[in-house]
């Protein structure tokens, strides 16, 4: 990770963590209830998917999506699920890393597919600089700065794009699965970063 370029909020590539999150560990998430709220799971939508569901006898939350309408979900959507900070010591560990750097607080967004050549979010600018690391399968990463540059990126990989740039990531295999790390624009409200051994 170049601390430097960071620092400086510069667009680049790099090296970061390989086995930072796995489909094994994105698995159990999406069998687990609390994940799965309408706040955190957030698929790119499809029109044809059916968005409404009952809910469970023992449910605290019934705004979270079941898993059949996951599943109908992830033949054609990017989906990313948010508030994903402390789901391991390892992403827990980049965002304190990441804060200690810009000194704002920092999230984590998983980002997965399982078809190739999804437009997902399409291109777009955030408000918030992303240090993206991508976790298995390809994707191809568009950023528009004073010309545009395209580079197909491989497990282990980051890119390094600032607020208010213009991107796109199109998955380039079947299954992909990455971490997206926003950086807020000025909040200096921190989680706790102390990961409990019990």
């Amino acid at each position: 990770m170049n601390k430097t370029l960071l620092k400086l909020n510069k667009f680049h590539f790099g090296e970061s963590n390989k086995n930072i999150f796995s489909f094994k560990e994105l698995e159990k998430l999406i069998n687990l209830r609390p994940f799965l709220n309408t706040k955190r799971f957030l698929p790119v939508m499809k029109k044809d998917v059916n968005l409404s569901w009952l809910g469970y006898e023992w449910q605290t939350d019934e705004s979270c999506v079941p898993i059949s309408i996951i599943k109908k979900l992830l033949k054609e959507n990017v989906i990313y699920i948010r508030d994903c900070a402390r789901v391991n010591k390892k992403i827990n560990n980049k965002c304190k890393e990441l804060e200690k750097i810009f000194k704002r607080a920092t999230d984590c967004h998983i980002f997965f597919s399982f078809k190739k050549n999804l437009n997902g979010l399409n291109k777009h600018k955030d408000i918030s600089d992303n240090f993206i690391v991508l976790c298995s399968g390809a994707f191809k990463v568009e950023v528009w700065t004073n010309k545009k540059t395209t580079k197909i990126m491989h497990p282990g990989e980051y890119v390094f794009i600032p607020k208010n740039t213009y991107h796109r990531i199109t998955p380039l295999t079947d299954k992909r699965l990455s971490c997206s790390f926003p950086i807020h624009p000025e909040s200096k409200k921190f989680d706790e970063r102390e990961w409990l051994n019990i």
